[in-house]
């Protein structure tokens, strides 16, 4: 199992490095620019009151945000841009995990192997969730050595907490994705089915916010429960957010696991 799982790190060393890259540039510029920014917030924060309340709701921003550096990274960092590294990261790892090994044909290496499917599936799964690790602690212990250099203040126990949630929702992110990895034998059915939901679920998340009618549609959403604002500006985290995040995670993973094991795989 531990062979598997360090085979695949070192398969997969340049895609965390590439994505813990991106995402530090991502965070050195907007810090780098809010000394800057927060000298125009007046003006910024009456120009978003212009905007109708429940179109800011539906794509999760406060204007409240615009007054703080949580609320500032929040909003500029860790409602868009980290959410769909995060995804892109979890999606294409878990893909090509077990559909991408099968597509490829080498699947057949490791089940010629003395090394049970359960093993090579916990490998597998092992190496996805120390991508996930090391990605999160960069996103967010790379935070405060940036604030420091730039003398911005910041509440760090708010940070670690969106941190928590984050990784309940790659966790979540990832057991889809290995659920429908081992349920196809081709990568980008894989990927593009767990896409699919995410952006019917963004969608649904966002109508909404915009249909009063509609409003229970966003319980069915991940976006609903993560909510960066809430936690960097409210210190606020949905009480179902946990339950949805893990509930997901573990559901899917152990299906994923009983039906790689049974499956027929063609070699």
């Amino acid at each position: 199992m531990f062979n598997v799982s360090w085979q695949t790190i070192k398969e997969k060393k340049w895609t965390i490095l590439i994505y813990s890259l991106a995402v530090i540039l991502f965070l050195w510029m907007y810090i780098a620019l809010y000394p800057s920014f927060s000298k125009s917030i007046g003006s910024m924060t009456d120009y978003l009151k212009s905007f109708p309340k429940s179109f800011m709701e539906a794509f999760g921003f406060e204007i409240e945000s615009m007054s703080t550096f949580e609320g500032y990274l929040g909003s500029e960092q860790f409602t868009f841009i980290w959410p769909i590294m995060l995804i892109a990261l979890m999606v294409s790892c878990g893909s090509a995990f077990l559909a991408g090994e099968i597509e490829k044909g080498t699947i057949g290496i490791l089940l010629s192997q003395p090394v049970s499917r359960t093993k090579i599936f916990l490998g597998k799964f092992l190496t996805g969730l120390t991508l996930l690790i090391v990605f999160l602690v960069i996103s967010f212990l790379g935070i405060f050595p940036l604030a420091n250099a730039y003398n911005i203040s910041y509440n760090s126990d708010r940070f670690f907490k969106l941190g928590l949630l984050g990784l309940t929702f790659g966790l979540a992110i990832f057991g889809l994705s290995m659920f429908f990895s081992a349920v196809f034998s081709e990568k980008n059915k894989a990927t593009f089915t767990v896409v699919g939901i995410l952006i019917l679920m963004y969608v649904l998340n966002i109508i909404s916010g915009l249909k009063d009618n509609l409003k229970n549609l966003k319980y069915a959403s991940f976006f609903y429960y993560y909510k960066p604002s809430g936690v960097l500006i409210h210190n606020t985290i949905d009480k179902w957010a946990w339950w949805v995040f893990l509930g997901t995670f573990v559901i899917s993973s152990v299906l994923a696991l009983i039906w790689f094991s049974k499956r027929d795989i063609a070699i």
